[in-house]
């Protein structure tokens, strides 16, 4: 948890620097066919190569897999400026981008596939909620002094200082005291080990069909962050056409900044209350819960006149979306022998991935339409979407109160 959490403050370091180029940047118009263009050239990609990722997770070292996602990090933000001219306009930026989106998944996946190895199951809630947090709270906070390093370094020096904060998450993770992989017999010549590769991701996707307690979370998580992609496109469009003027640069990454630090805060709620939630009301109703409050968010401030409204609307949500992925998290970890995780969670990946664009498309196809009436139509479609998982996870009966 140390690596992982020093990883993710890294991310938002990372992160914030990147969004200061591409999406802030005053000289650029920030609109949602820009965003969703971001999404589908970083996300896509890597999505295609992403069920390979959990056979990896399945068959190496844990430990290095931990420590070497942070090195090439590291390695690729220290050297973007020798290479970035290599390629045309953002044209390096995106391929930055798209290689930290991958390690940075390939890092949670083996993360989430190696809890399980060390805690018993009945204590998965409050480990995922408990590392769901610190990861959450680290990437905000890592997003925050990015975004104030962005306004003193501009945004080079910050991909330098978050290079560098790179190196640090492999010592921690170097010091585990085991390896953490599955014992699985390895192919030796690159054909059967591709053949190898693509059976068992068949296997693992088997696997995961067969048994709808971890079917449905998958497809809740996945619709449930489609819904917060879509919240986060609209908040960013709603401060750069209606809180902030076009050049005030500052003050887009000022209120910018305070909503990711409210979405953080509801998560950190969520992280604070979620072990006892969940004890009393099982994964299928903290995934439940996690819908109601984004559909609470949605129709109590969709249509925000005030700078309160628009960091409740991003305070409710990010609760909302953390305890529908703790819930998520323990289900699928509970549902699925040790050498199908890493599978599952590449799986994860993959749909939320997919979601950003998903999200960003819904933005897209609406444009017509009003920001507040968008909002509102989400709640609406929140609201009954958190009915039909109810009813589906009190069918496969996943309500049981879960052990902390």
């Amino acid at each position: 948890m140390t690596a992982q959490f020093l990883a993710q403050g890294a991310d938002g370091i990372a992160q914030a620097a990147f969004a200061d180029i591409l999406v802030l940047e005053p000289t650029s118009q920030g609109t949602p066919g820009r965003i969703l263009a971001l999404f589908a050239i970083t996300l896509i990609p890597y999505s295609i190569i992403a069920p390979f990722l959990g056979v990896f997770v399945d068959r190496w070292d844990r430990r290095k897999l931990l420590a070497w996602t942070n090195a090439i990090r590291a390695v690729l933000l220290l050297t973007i400026f020798l290479w970035s001219r290599a390629l045309p306009g953002d044209g390096a930026l995106f391929v930055a981008v798209l290689v930290l989106q991958g390690l940075g998944r390939l890092f949670l996946a083996t993360k989430g596939a190696v809890l399980p190895v060390v805690l018993h199951e009945h204590h998965l809630i409050k480990g995922n909620a408990l590392s769901g947090a610190g990861g959450t709270l680290s990437a905000v906070t890592g997003g925050g002094i990015g975004l104030a390093i962005v306004g003193f370094l501009g945004a080079n020096g910050t991909l330098t200082i978050a290079g560098l904060l790179y190196v640090i998450p492999i010592f921690a993770a170097l010091r585990i005291g085991t390896n953490m992989s599955h014992p699985h017999a390895r192919s030796r010549n690159f054909v059967d080990a591709v053949r190898d590769l693509t059976w068992s991701l068949f296997e693992g996707v088997r696997e995961i069909a067969r048994r709808p307690r971890a079917r449905l979370p998958l497809l809740a998580i996945f619709v449930l962050r489609s819904f917060g992609i879509f919240i986060a496109v609209l908040i960013i469009l709603l401060i750069k056409r209606e809180f902030i003027d076009q050049d005030d640069h500052f003050g887009k990454i000022g209120l910018s900044g305070l909503a990711l630090g409210f979405a953080g805060l509801g998560a950190l709620v969520a992280a604070i209350s979620a072990s006892r939630v969940g004890a009393r009301i099982g994964t299928g109703g903290l995934m439940v819960l996690g819908y109601l409050s984004v559909a609470s968010s949605l129709l109590l401030f969709g249509r925000p006149d005030q700078l309160w409204e628009l960091f409740a609307l991003a305070g409710l949500s990010g609760a909302g979306g953390f305890y529908c992925k703790v819930g998520v998290d323990a289900q699928v970890q509970a549902a699925l022998p040790d050498e199908y995780r890493g599978r599952a969670f590449s799986l994860y990946d993959i749909l939320y991935n997919l979601a950003s664009v998903v999200g960003g498309s819904f933005v897209v196809i609406l444009a017509d339409s009003t920001i507040g009436t968008m909002l509102t139509g989400g709640g609406i479609a929140a609201l009954f979407l958190a009915a039909v998982v109810a009813y589906e996870a009190r069918r496969i009966d996943i309500f049981s109160p879960a052990p902390v």
